[in-house]
């Protein structure tokens, strides 16, 4: 016989033990932690254990299936209590994972008065001819069959609402061992939502009524979940005259969920595909889309998917032939998942670039269907990266011109120099230092001008202020003669950054003496929009090359003409405008119009 696997026992439990090494029956001992501490040679073979799983510790949970493992807490914390030991019906865990019917009895092991631990003994079910063979002889096989077999709970009640009869399964299902449900009223496990309606159909039934024998029901377990339960019910009439109710009560939770997280699958993915922000399409396998989002319509100005339904993909990819579609589909068969930048095509003729991410559409059979991609709009994204590369040759730009002269003032500092030339060089470091803490000072708040509201602010009052300090720092004085007093437009903190911004570059490119040098600020109404305008009468700018002036790909102006840009199109959604001060005559000098929209 093989021997058995245990831990260190007390010379009690020794004697015990060397008794329970020779029962045909297994036997296994728990702690007060429901740690394993010995199992006979029965136990060994019928669980399948080992000695590296028994050294390592076997929880009492390790042997039951999850749903019972609730059962046997407390059971065995009932003994330890002090209750009188009682039998339960378990399916036991075999190591190879196998679930067997058992009937286990459990006892408390006592030290004294204390408890010191549990002694459970076990029937395996499945493999007792013996006991088989006396089910057998007394005509008891359907209900051993129905107690430890069926996979649907079983009951039947009384005329009084009592349980006469529940099998394993029920247990189970109410989450109870039958000590705790035979004998008491049905209602009591029922969920108040479906109290009143098995009742009824109970009494119902009970006086020879038709009522439907098949319907669905909320049962509460033990630990407080509810279950959703679909019962077969039936009435029979006893020998002793009285009708009992027979039922079969499958718990359909599980299924419930199921169909319930299908149907809101089902529900989300059609949400998502109708509220994404990203473009999505489908194609089959010819290469002609079957499914189209409203997004991608929006994203590429048509109307409604139907649409672009039927047509070709190629169609909408810019620049993409019939081999390079080949080449994408061969990719999406062998099961390749790309992430790449392309170009769609807008309904009227222009270009959006996107990132595309292509995914294959696969039948259950894992064949082929055809592809499925999703498209992100990265114009913004491009729009901001080609403004950072602009920021940044700028700044490389400007920056080196200051640190030039900073390194030209430096090298006038030599010894025995005039006290003259010391002062010299001295401005030209500052300048420089200046200047490009001057330039950092804008990219910052050009950059800060993105993410601050708009709000109501008083455009002429900003103007004087910013027109006092060009007086103060250049010597010129601006003329608002020509701006309306109460006008009041949507703007930020920034507009007096916007209105300096194009002062001083009027004074500073205008090659006047600064006593000659005029400046006039003015403007006008125009539906819902108020016009500023800033004009001098410098060198002006000739027609081929007013475009240019705000064109964030050229230097023109520097960091201050890029935040004046970023201004206007924040405030109105247009760029400033660049015309003659006299029409047909830029010798005359340069205005500028800035747009607002006005508070009403």
């Amino acid at each position: 016989m093989r021997p058995s696997y245990q831990r260190e026992p007390s010379p009690e439990r020794l004697q015990f033990r060397q008794v329970a090494d020779e029962m045909l029956i297994p036997v296994v001992e728990f702690d007060l932690d429901f740690i394993m501490q010995y199992a006979n040679p029965a136990a060994i073979e019928m669980l399948q254990l080992n000695v590296h799983r028994f050294n390592a510790g076997i929880h009492a949970d390790d042997l039951v299936l999850a749903e019972q493992q609730a059962l046997i807490h407390e059971g065995l914390n009932l003994l330890r209590a002090g209750s009188v030991p009682t039998s339960i019906s378990l399916r036991l865990i075999k190591g190879t994972g196998v679930a067997i019917p058992s009937q286990v009895y459990a006892d408390a092991i006592t030290n004294g008065s204390d408890v010191a631990g549990f002694v459970v003994y076990a029937v395996d079910l499945t493999r007792r001819e013996a006991a088989e063979a006396k089910i057998l002889s007394r005509k008891e096989v359907l209900e051993f069959m129905v107690d430890y077999y069926s996979f649907s709970g079983i009951i039947i009640v009384d005329n009084k609402y009592t349980f006469e009869y529940v099998n394993d399964k029920m247990c189970d299902i109410l989450g109870r061992m039958r000590s705790e449900v035979l004998g008491h009223d049905f209602r009591e496990f029922l969920h108040h939502d479906s109290v009143d309606l098995v009742a009824d159909r109970y009494r119902r039934r009970q006086m020879g009524e038709e009522v439907p024998s098949e319907y669905e029901l909320k049962i509460v377990r033990k630990d407080g979940e509810i279950r959703d339960i679909r019962m077969n019910v039936g009435a029979i009439q006893g020998k002793d005259g009285k009708t009992r109710t027979v039922a079969q009560l499958l718990d359909i939770t599980d299924e419930n969920r199921r169909a319930h997280a299908l149907e809101e699958s089902e529900h989300r993915y059609r949400s998502l595909i109708e509220t994404m922000d990203s473009g999505l399409s489908v194609d089959n396998g010819d290469g002609r889309m079957v499914l189209v989002n409203n997004a991608l319509c929006r994203m590429l100005g048509y109307d409604s998917p139907p649409e672009l339904i039927g047509h070709r993909i190629t169609e909408i990819l810019h620049g993409w032939t019939e081999n390079h579609v080949h080449e994408k589909v061969e990719a999406r068969k062998a099961g390749k998942i790309e992430h790449y930048e392309a170009q769609l095509i807008h309904k009227t003729g222009g270009v959006v670039p996107v990132v595309v991410t292509a995914t294959p559409v696969l039948d259950k059979n894992g064949q082929y269907m055809g592809s499925m991609g999703v498209f992100t709009d990265i114009s913004e994204l491009k729009k901001t990266e080609a403004e950072v590369h602009f920021l940044l040759d700028l700044l490389l730009h400007d920056i080196g011109n200051q640190l030039q002269l900073i390194i030209a003032g430096g090298d006038f500092l030599e010894k025995d120099i005039p006290s003259e030339q010391i002062l010299r060089s001295k401005r030209y470091i500052m300048d420089g230092a200046l200047r490009c803490l001057e330039l950092i000072q804008k990219v910052r708040r050009a950059e800060e001008s993105k993410s601050e509201p708009l709000s109501p602010t008083h455009l002429c009052t900003v103007a004087e202020a910013e027109a006092e300090l060009l007086f103060k720092q250049r010597g010129v004085r601006a003329d608002l003669c020509g701006l309306e007093q109460d006008v009041v437009v949507y703007a930020d903190q920034a507009l007096s950054q916007l209105i300096w911004n194009l002062l001083e570059n009027a004074v500073i490119h205008n090659n006047k003496e600064d006593k000659d040098k005029n400046i006039e600020v003015s403007g006008r109404s125009e539906d819902d929009q108020f016009i500023l305008t800033i004009a001098d009468n410098g060198p002006g700018i000739p027609n081929g090359k007013k475009n240019e002036l705000f064109d964030p790909t050229r230097r023109y102006g520097g960091v201050g003409l890029h935040l004046v840009r970023r201004l206007a199109e924040k405030y109105s959604g247009s760029s400033p405008i660049v015309r003659d001060r006299v029409t047909d005559h830029p010798e005359e000098g340069l205005a500028i119009d800035i747009r607002f929209r006005v508070v009403k």
